[in-house]
């Protein structure tokens, strides 16, 4: 029953879609705008904050392991700086698409897509 009624709603949202005016007011596009900056903002806060709480655990398991074996602490801070600069690149992702969706206009199809 839940496909069926999946199905039939994958294919009645074209129809809504094609048969919607394409005209926007001033204030559309201000709503619009102002919504996706705050996206942007909202999706580097989520980022930074996930991160951080990744490095935290990540530096934690690290610590741990030193003080159970010090004989292998040099090799275990190797792994977790490349642990980190990996964790790192997740919230330069964010970043990375919080810029392009707000700065290229993507959305409005300037951007040649």
């Amino acid at each position: 029953m839940r496909g069926k009624v999946l199905a039939l709603a994958t294919a009645l949202i074209p129809l809504f879609a094609f048969g919607a005016e394409q005209t926007a007011s001033s204030s559309d596009r201000a709503i619009f705008y102002g919504l996706l900056a705050l996206a942007a903002g909202l999706a580097i806060g989520l980022a930074a904050l996930g991160t951080g709480i990744g490095m935290g655990h990540a530096v934690r398991g690290t610590q741990e392991g030193i003080a159970r074996n010090p004989n292998v602490g040099g090799r275990l801070q190797v792994i977790m700086f490349i642990g980190l600069a990996f964790i790192e690149t997740l919230a330069l992702y964010a970043l990375l698409f919080s810029i392009v969706f707000v700065f290229t206009g993507i959305f409005t199809g300037k951007a040649g897509f």
